[in-house]
Parts: C-alpha cells; structure tokens; sequence
C-alpha cells in the first residue's frame, strides 16, 4: 500500500487551555514551544531563535494572552522572567494529509470483540487519513489502563514483573512482547494489536505505549520515558519500545 502523499514536516499544535481549544500555527510560535522543556528565559528564547527581542515578545505575549504558556520572575534576577507551557499539549496537524488510505474493513462483525477491534481501527485510521495525531491523549488514556492493569499484578522480582508484563499482552491480544535488552530496557511487540494492518510513516502504537510508561511509573515510582522507535505500521518487522526513567528537576 503506497501513501497518498509525501510526509511533511510541517505541523499544527492543538492545546487545551482554559480559554478553550487553541491551535498554533505560527512556525515561531511552534519554535518557542518546542523549547519550552521546563522554564525558559526570554534571552534564551531569543538567543536560540535568532530573532529580535521585540519580535519575540510579541509572540510571547500573544501565548500568554491565548492561556497556552505563563511566567514567573527568575529566582537569581527579579528583571528576568522564565516561562513555561500552562495549557496541555493535545496534539498536533499536518496539513497535507499525510496518511496511506483508511484500511477496508476485513472482520465479518460476528461478536463483540471483533465489533471494537475494528472501531478502534477505523477511528485510529480515519484520525490520521486527515493529518489528525493526537498522540498525548492516546499516551494519557494507555497510562491510565496501564496503571489499572499495575495493580493486579503479584510479584517479587524485576523479572517476574516483566513476565506478568509479557502474559498479559498476550491474554489481551495486544501482542508478543519479548526482551531485547535489559539496560536500556527494550521490548519489542510483535503481531501488534494498536498499529495491525494500518500503513503510515512514523510510529503510531500511543495507547500502547501509554500502557508501558503506566505501568513502569508504577513500579519505579517516577517518571519514565517510553519511546516507539520500529512500528510495523511503517513496515518495520515489529514495535520497539525503550524504556528509561528520567529524572525531573525544573520546578
């Protein structure tokens, strides 16, 4: 199955704020935000973005006044104001449709398991057919279920935890997860439920990866980076998920 069109680049941030839905498309605007990991100055901003002072306060004042980012005074320099993302991050657009067309439906629809593996299919697919990636909330609501799925588990090991990971997988047909390594660790997913028989060009498994992150923050009682590196949606012979923990310091 060949794309529709090419991949670009090109992308519009949604957010949630508490003056409704904003979206930003402001290549500046998405440059300042990108760099808005933690608390950044104003002279960093304008430093790493080679634009004038006053170019960048307008802009900064215009994310303010849209409830997307806030500032306070900088601890070591009253003058000096850090700013940081208020609203939440919910996804993002590309324009050009970048997606491979929607998957035909193939299951015959004769019970209900076969009924909500094909609706998450096609509202997945129709979501990316219009440039649609809403990959934070599809991380959230995995992270949710996968803390859920956290507290049923008994074990007492490192490893006994990651073959409880590994059967539940399979009984909920998410997939075939297998250790590739320990440090980092990587688990690669094969026959992959989330991304099964759906072409695009970058990773797409989100839910499941929401799972993962829920469930190792669990048991390392901090936060962890998940990251999808191979999707066989992209033709990738199977998921490849590497899990660190990271330490968090703004505040």
């Amino acid at each position: 199955m060949m794309p529709i069109n090419n991949f670009n680049n090109t992308k519009i941030k949604i957010y949630s704020t508490t003056k409704g839905i904003k979206i930003v498309d402001s290549p500046i605007k998405i440059q300042i935000l990108n760099m808005l990991d933690g608390q950044v100055s104003e002279a960093d901003i304008v430093n790493q973005t080679r634009k004038s002072k006053s170019t960048i306060s307008v802009h900064l004042k215009n994310l303010i006044d849209e409830g997307i980012i806030s500032f306070k005074s900088h601890p070591m320099d009253r003058r000096s104001k850090l700013f940081y993302i208020l609203a939440d991050y919910i996804g993002e657009i590309y324009p050009d449709k970048i997606i491979y067309k929607s998957p035909d439906i193939e299951s015959e629809l004769n019970n209900q398991e076969q009924l909500y593996t094909e609706l998450f299919r096609q509202y997945k697919s129709i979501l990316l057919v219009h440039g649609l990636q809403l990959e934070p909330l599809e991380v959230e609501t995995g992270k949710k279920i996968g803390k859920e799925i956290y507290q049923s588990f008994e074990f007492d090991t490192y490893d006994e935890l990651l073959n409880l990971i590994v059967d539940k997988f399979e009984k909920l047909k998410l997939g075939n997860i297998k250790v590739s390594s320990d440090k980092p660790l990587i688990l690669k997913n094969n026959n992959c439920h989330e991304c099964k028989k759906l072409q695009y060009n970058m990773p797409i498994c989100n839910i499941t990866k929401g799972i993962l992150k829920g469930i190792f923050e669990e048991y390392y009682e901090k936060t962890v980076s998940v990251e999808e590196v191979e999707c066989t949606s992209k033709y990738d012979d199977c998921c490849t998920f590497i899990i660190e923990t990271i330490d968090i310091n703004n505040s």
